[in-house]
């Protein structure tokens, strides 16, 4: 390749990833307590080939490597400058669209956006599970759990707000489009106004193909305004390795997922947020996710306001999930 076609690849991506020694090293450590001598190993993925090159310098006979962008040219170069090129096949197509001749003993995955499954991850990886790996093949990663909590970081979103300030013009499409995409963001633990809540926990090992949808209702354990819900994931490679990208872990390349508000909501301790998020397919086998986030929240200061009983959601059925209206529940 020419160096200028190595440039137009963007690079910076792959430099951020196997410049995260949490993430190199969970998964170095991972291969070679998984991988035995004369494994076959699929690598989903593979990007620029690191993953599929640790499998066999821990044994592997055989790495199936499956790329479906431009990375797959270097990854040969890489495998060519260490001697590699005879164990491992190099497959330059969507994985759907891939047939392999035998079965793995391994499948290696890291698919993984800021919210883990937000780039189609669920949707691949079952089709790689189903189709590639052998009945007691092993999996790595093999399991998720997913975490969230409003956010209050003005600093966030501002970087939203900025797109109704242009000056004499009216941005509202941009707005618009970034208030229903995940921002990606290095979120602290003191912007959060509640404790970490768990979303789901996802075995890779069984989990259906399908859209996700998670569900949560959360308590506000201080007063701020809610600028959007902040989102992360644990990452079990085996039983024993473990990478979390919460914000009070070690910062990884995947920082945190942030799902911006619109608009911030005032709350005080004790308020009720029902959160909903839906992360489906949105073109067919592509990396395209279609992500949907739905939330209403009690306000009680507003609802011991006179002039706001109006409306407000005294009357509604109380997010905490009771069943009662929310007057006669969470305010009592």
């Amino acid at each position: 390749m020419t160096d200028s076609q190595h440039a137009l690849l963007g690079y910076d991506h792959y430099h951020q990833m196997l410049g995260d020694p949490i993430r190199m090293e969970a998964f170095r450590k991972a291969i070679f307590a998984v991988v035995k001598p004369g494994d076959i190993v699929v690598d989903l993925g593979a990007g620029t080939g690191v993953l599929g090159f640790w499998a066999l310098q821990a044994g592997a006979k055989k790495v199936y490597a499956i790329e479906k962008t431009e990375a797959m040219h270097l990854a040969k170069e890489i495998a060519a400058a260490n001697g590699l090129e005879s164990k491992i096949e190099f497959i330059n197509l969507n994985s759907i669209d891939v047939t392999l001749p035998e079965r793995a003993n391994v499948l290696i995955s890291e698919t993984l956006g800021s919210f883990a499954i937000d780039e189609n991850t669920l949707h691949f990886t079952c089709d790689a599970r189903k189709r590639f790996l052998a009945d007691d093949g092993q999996m790595i990663p093999q399991a998720l759990e997913l975490f969230v909590a409003p956010l209050e970081d003005s600093k966030i979103y501002d970087k939203l707000d900025f797109w109704r300030h242009i000056p004499g013009l009216d941005f509202s499409p941009a707005f618009d489009l970034f208030t229903k995409k995940i921002m990606i963001e290095q979120v602290t633990a003191d912007k959060l106004l509640t404790d970490p809540v768990s979303l789901a926990s996802i075995d890779l090992r069984t989990v259906p193909d399908g859209a996700f949808e998670g569900h949560a209702f959360i308590t506000m354990k201080k007063p701020g305004a809610i600028h959007g819900v902040a989102g992360w994931f644990t990452l079990a490679l085996t039983d024993e390795i473990k990478i979390s990208t919460a914000p009070d872990a070690p910062q990884t390349h995947w920082k945190q997922a942030v799902f911006p508000f619109p608009d911030p909501i005032e709350v005080t301790k004790g308020d009720i947020m029902d959160w909903t998020v839906t992360l489906a397919v949105r073109e067919q086998n592509s990396d395209n996710t279609q992500i949907e986030y739905h939330y209403r929240c009690s306000q009680i200061a507003r609802e011991s306001d006179p002039e706001a009983a109006a409306i407000s959601m005294k009357n509604s059925p109380c997010p905490c999930g009771s069943g009662k209206k929310f007057a006669t529940c969470c305010l009592r």
